[in-house]
């Protein structure tokens, strides 16, 4: 049986200025979306859509998660 593959899993985004590729479900870092990358964190992660540009340009990382990460977890 093939698995089925979306065209946002076949594709790479050229980031540029980070305003148009969505930090966790677009191809921009490595092979596969940072969503299949780190799964644990994604499903924790509040505001799954945000583009590269909101996370990165922010000290520290703006990144907000359900629950605080705790250890190494």
């Amino acid at each position: 049986m093939r698995r089925r593959v979306t065209f946002f899993q076949r594709v790479k985004f050229l980031v540029g200025n980070g305003t148009t590729t969505r930090f966790w479900e677009d191809t921009w870092l490595g092979e596969t979306p940072l969503a299949l990358q780190r799964p644990s964190l994604y499903n924790i992660v509040q505001r799954k859509e945000d583009y590269v540009a909101t996370i990165l340009n922010s000290v520290p990382l703006n990144i907000q998660f359900r629950r605080s990460l705790v250890g190494e977890r």
